[in-house]
């Protein structure tokens, strides 16, 4: 946002003094066209796949860096940019490695949170590449690779970054390595959060590493709060929310979300103290990122939903916790506790032992918990 834009938002607030006039710009899971204060690591991505401006396809990426650094805002914003001004310009792209023949590139982003397996994430990219939609039926992974290949025989080139990889239910960069290998016009940008020496071989031979956020964060949260309510984002709220969440964007946005929400619905027409530490109580440290527990299925969604109803300051094993929650929905206890177990495994609920129920095995039976923001997943939601 710049000098002008902020000074015709003072201008032309809105009458009726509502506090949020875009939660889009505070939601940690939307991602800014234009990422603040990342520029010196857009040029390291720019000189990885440099190539790609000479007229050869690229080498393979791989950006990593903690949760919250910032990783998608930033390969999603390279992509658009790419696709934008590459797409524009064609012919210009070679065919194969090293060659200069060919008449187009395509870039494609895909989230490997929604396309858990081989055949998703060639259904998906086709998805990105057709303009006619893609059979969700009916068609299996080697027809889907064939579908790919025959599009790169034309002599297009695909760009595709693939992000969230080595999560609980991701895959890894190995496995996109294999996935990816039968097409030779194909270069991808792998985005993850395992250092590059704790991967599994094979692995790209250019990284890029995302460190999380130091002092940019302040600005990051002032211009993104600016930009979704209707006053300025208080500095001393942006160095509160920074300093609490310690280089995580995702933590931070998260609190400045649930603290406008909490400001708005006290009718307040300014982000107060009281609403930015409500906000930081929300939201809990090393807890999973929100965008990762709204990529679970349906039927998961609606057991979270029924577990954060239940009274979360009563002890109760899982066994009885299921039980609850399959009086309450068309799951049996045994498949509700299948999934509490699953979603434990994966990070997004935390076990502990509950001093309720008798002792199996000699040990004390464990309940569960919300591992990620129950407010920030309810508004969300909703």
């Amino acid at each position: 946002m710049d000098l002008t834009e902020r000074i015709d938002r003072r201008r032309t607030r809105n009458s009726k003094h509502e506090l949020v006039v875009d939660p889009d710009s505070l939601n940690p899971v939307v991602h800014p066209a234009e990422p603040v204060g990342r520029e010196t690591l857009f040029e390291a991505l720019l000189d990885a796949i440099d190539p790609l401006f000479e007229q050869a396809v690229p080498p393979d990426v791989y950006v990593w860096g903690p949760s919250g650094s910032g990783k998608s805002a930033i390969v999603t914003a390279l992509m658009s940019a790419l696709e934008t001004k590459m797409q524009s310009q064609r012919p210009f792209y070679a065919a194969t490695r090293g060659q200069t023949k060919g008449d187009g590139v395509e870039f494609a982003y895909l989230d490997a949170r929604q396309a858990t397996s081989r055949f998703q994430l060639y259904r998906e990219l086709l998805d990105e590449l057709l303009v006619d939609a893609v059979p969700e039926r009916g068609m299996s992974t080697d027809a889907l690779e064939r579908k790919i290949q025959s599009i790169q025989s034309t002599g297009t080139t695909v760009v595709v970054a693939v992000d969230h990889l080595g999560e609980s239910r991701t895959a890894d960069v190995a496995e996109i390595h294999q996935f990816f290998e039968p097409f030779e016009n194909l270069a991808w940008l792998g985005v993850g959060r395992t250092p590059p020496e704790d991967v599994s071989l094979p692995i790209p031979e250019q990284h890029v590493h995302v460190p999380a956020y130091g002092n940019e964060l302040v600005d990051t949260l002032t211009v993104r709060g600016s930009q979704g309510l209707s006053h300025t984002l208080d500095h001393r709220h942006a160095q509160r929310l920074a300093e609490w969440a310690d280089g995580d964007a995702h933590d931070a946005l998260a609190a400045l979300f649930i603290a406008a929400n909490v400001a708005e619905g006290a009718d307040a027409t300014r982000l107060r103290d009281e609403d930015v530490e409500a906000g930081i109580e929300a939201v809990p440290r090393d807890g999973v990122p929100i965008g990762q527990v709204l990529a679970l299925s349906e039927n998961e969604h609606h057991i979270l939903e029924r577990l954060l109803a239940l009274d979360r300051d009563e002890e109760r094993p899982i066994e009885k916790t299921a039980q609850l929650i399959g009086e309450q929905t068309d799951l049996t206890p045994g498949t509700v506790k299948r999934q509490l177990y699953e979603l434990a495994q994966f990070g997004v609920l935390s076990r502990q032992e509950v001093t309720v129920g008798p002792p199996g095995n000699g040990r004390r039976p464990s309940g569960v918990t919300p591992n990620f923001s129950a407010t920030l997943f309810t508004l969300l939601r909703e």
